[in-house]
């Protein structure tokens, strides 16, 4: 079994490397899945965080700035 942290940082790896390749979409898709793992698991404050990180990415694609 695959501890909660590695889960967590697999997320935001992944999905740092789609927004690297410009895969906006995805990169939201991905951290929607983390934010569902950290609420089943019951880790608000690792929802809450990824969730921060959706709505930067969405913000900054509005903008149409880089990271």
């Amino acid at each position: 079994m695959t501890s909660k942290g590695a889960q967590y940082s697999k997320v935001f790896r992944k999905a740092g490397i789609a927004w690297g390749k410009g895969n906006l979409d995805t990169a939201i898709a991905i951290l929607q899945t983390g934010i569902a793992l950290a609420t089943e698991q019951g880790d608000v404050d690792m929802a809450r965080l990824m969730q921060d990180d959706v709505e930067r990415y969405q913000r900054i694609a509005q903008e149409g700035t880089s990271i």
